[in-house]
């Protein structure tokens, strides 16, 4: 649940099954950072970034979270309807322009947030931002070019959070 360890290099065979192992592993990792972050704050790990990113970055439009979060509006929005039933946020007219209605975070939102150290966004968007550069284009190149043997188009459920992270 916390990020404490640094990024270590390790050699891997580069065989299929040996890629196909550490694939379970990543998930089988990405499985067990959810159900602790659900453990410990009492919502699913999309729901925690959604918090996040109104701690960090204010009050903001459904559709513009929407976007910075990578995923459909309609999930957005099945988010928002449970997060708004426990307290943690509100939707509200903005200051600026009276027709745009905002989202932001209760003090019991807050709250919850900082009762933690787990990384808010996810265990596998911060191990990402990690990644050297070089490194981070040499994975997204060897993830598009397995969809693309795999007969997968690129997008095909690009904009959906992992079923454990829902």
């Amino acid at each position: 649940l916390f990020m404490t360890e640094s990024i270590t290099q390790q050699k891997v065979p580069a065989s299929p099954l040996a890629v196909l192992q550490l694939f379970r592993v990543v998930f089988r990792a990405a499985q067990q950072y959810s159900a602790d972050t659900e453990k410990a704050l009492g919502i699913s790990g999309a729901q925690a970034w959604l918090l996040a990113e109104l701690y960090e970055h204010g009050p903001q439009k459904a559709g513009d979270l929407a976007a910075r979060m990578a995923i459909k509006p309609a999930t957005l929005s099945n988010m928002l309807i449970k997060l708004v039933e426990l307290g943690y946020l509100v939707r509200q007219r903005s200051d600026k322009d009276q027709r745009v209605v905002e989202v932001s975070l209760t003090e019991q939102g807050r709250g919850l947030l900082s009762k933690t150290n787990c990384a808010p966004r996810g265990w596998m968007p911060e191990a990402l931002a990690k990644l050297p550069p070089a490194q981070l284009e040499g994975l997204a190149e060897g993830l598009a070019g397995m969809l693309v043997a795999m007969n997968v188009p690129l997008a095909d459920g690009s904009d959906k959070p992992l079923p454990f992270t829902e």
